[in-house]
């Protein structure tokens, strides 16, 4: 596989990284929003499908500014503190495109509320992207292609099976 092709595959990884999580927390905010009857059905739906969306969109532009601005270095040599920086800056160009449509609309405690949730999620999960991305790395040899790795060795202890442990707990 190319260059080009495994950066384009990194990227939609990425996006799809940002989408679930970013998608699970909205979900976790909303559910409580909506059961607290603050929210409807069709607003618990529409806040969950737009930060999903927009995430994923977020997440690709963020690992393709990152593939450029961390060419070269190994993801041990990318520093927490530059990928949550370009995670918060892709919390706020999005709050600055939804911005255009809040003016007039938000009051200066959601317009506030929005900013500091979009730039924590932006930079949360930035850090959670590179968590996960060096976790899969370590578990590669240098060289190693993902696609050309077997499947790993099973090794069954009894000692520690659920049925060894049930029969401990008779006797």
């Amino acid at each position: 596989m190319g260059r080009w092709l495994k950066i384009a595959r990194g990227m939609l990884g990425t996006g799809l990284t940002f989408a679930i999580g970013v998608g699970a927390l909205s979900g976790l905010v909303a559910g409580v929003a909506w059961l607290a009857g603050a929210l409807s059905r069709h607003g618990f739906v529409s806040f969950v499908a737009h930060l999903t969306f927009a995430s994923f969109l977020l997440g690709v532009a963020f690992s393709g500014v990152l593939a450029l601005i961390a060419r070269g270095r190994d993801l041990s040599r990318v520093s927490y503190r530059l990928v949550s920086g370009l995670g918060a800056g892709a919390g706020l160009v999005y709050f600055a495109l939804i911005s255009t449509n809040g003016i007039g609309v938000w009051s200066v405690a959601d317009a506030i509320g929005n900013f500091l949730l979009l730039i924590v999620m932006g930079a949360g999960g930035a850090a959670a992207t590179l968590f996960v991305a060096r976790r899969a790395t370590a578990a590669l040899s240098s060289g190693d292609e993902p696609s050309q790795l077997g499947e790993g060795e099973i090794r069954f202890d009894p000692s520690t099976s659920a049925a060894s442990e049930v029969q401990r707990r008779r006797r």
